[in-house]
């Protein structure tokens, strides 16, 4: 069934009710006064913003190997220093 949503003059309320399409509102459902007035929804819609640093996970995936493979070279040239000076 599809949400409505309607407006209470009275009461001063918007509120939302299911019903079908072929029944109407006849009473507040906050305050029980009659004839709220029905008001048009706005849909939702979800939309992605790009980013410029927005980055894709196979990229992040690159940058860190890449990264780790400095740093183990690093460590192997440290470690060879300390063997040659022992």
């Amino acid at each position: 069934m599809p949400k409505y949503n309607y407006y209470c003059e009275e009461c001063e309320e918007y509120f939302e009710i299911r019903h079908s399409m072929k029944e109407s509102l006849d009473n507040c459902a906050l305050c029980d006064c009659p004839s709220p007035i029905r008001v048009p929804s706005i849909p939702n819609y979800i939309t992605k913003i790009n980013k410029k640093n927005d980055q894709k996970a196979g990229s992040l995936v690159e940058e860190y190997i890449k990264k780790n493979r400095e740093s183990v070279k690093e460590e192997k040239n440290r470690l060879k220093s300390q063997e040659y000076k022992t």
